[in-house]
């Protein structure tokens, strides 16, 4: 709320509390400015975190694709394509590029919604009530969806473009395979992206089998175990 324009708001609120208040600050991240935030309203805080452990996480199928670049957009459509009516993530890299993602799919004639870190409450709250409706079933994101999106039954989650690190690949896939349900986390790596794969790999601790897409069949998934 403080990084999307709330600040002024939240700080007239806590001008009307009691100076005897007991303050908490939750944050799915710790960026400079959140740990100033901190410093600025809390007193002696305890700091509480949680899913530090990305080892210890439970279990979700894996397709790891090595692909071109001009290939992306029609293997995302074959993926698309063969959903079975769950809901979808797709998640980009920039917010202009799942803009321009988003539009082409539409064009395509898939049912879309966009979210991204420049749209309004409203907005926002538009596209998650067509997401959730089963109006737009597919969702093209940046990490701004990676977490805390409260959504049952996504069926899929697609790493269209490569995150920036291990926990936000974490995070991203972890969208599927919930409470339960099984899910799948198809991700695309261009030959550009091996460097970056591979530090991700690391950071996970586990490695993933790599299939061309080009020679891309049915096969069986593997199972690892990286997903909350």
């Amino acid at each position: 709320m403080l990084d999307k324009g709330f600040a002024q708001d939240v700080e007239a609120i806590l001008s009307q509390t009691p100076s005897g208040r007991q303050t908490a600050l939750l944050s799915a991240t710790m960026p400079e400015w959140v740990a100033n935030t901190a410093k600025k309203y809390l007193r002696n805080p305890v700091t509480v975190k949680m899913d530090d452990d990305l080892k210890a996480l439970p279990t979700v199928e894996h397709l790891v694709y090595t692909i071109r670049q001009k290939d992306k957009i029609k293997a995302l459509q074959t993926q698309l394509d063969q959903r079975n009516g769950d809901p979808v993530i797709v998640f980009g890299r920039t917010r202009h590029g799942v803009m321009r993602l988003a539009r082409r799919l539409d064009t395509l004639g898939y049912p879309v919604g966009v979210l991204q870190g420049d749209l309004s409450q409203s907005a926002r709250e538009r596209v998650m009530m067509a997401f959730r409706s089963g109006t737009a079933p597919i969702l093209v994101a940046t990490n701004v969806a990676a977490r805390g999106l409260d959504v049952e039954g996504i069926g899929q989650v697609i790493n269209y473009d490569l995150p920036e690190s291990e926990k936000l690949f974490t995070h991203r896939v972890g969208r599927t395979g919930r409470m339960g349900r099984s899910g799948k986390a198809i991700t695309f790596i261009t030959p550009g992206e091996k460097g970056k794969w591979r530090e991700i790999e690391q950071g996970l601790g586990c490695r993933f089998a790599l299939k061309p897409w080009r020679n891309a069949r049915k096969a069986d998934p593997l199972l690892t175990n990286v997903l909350p």
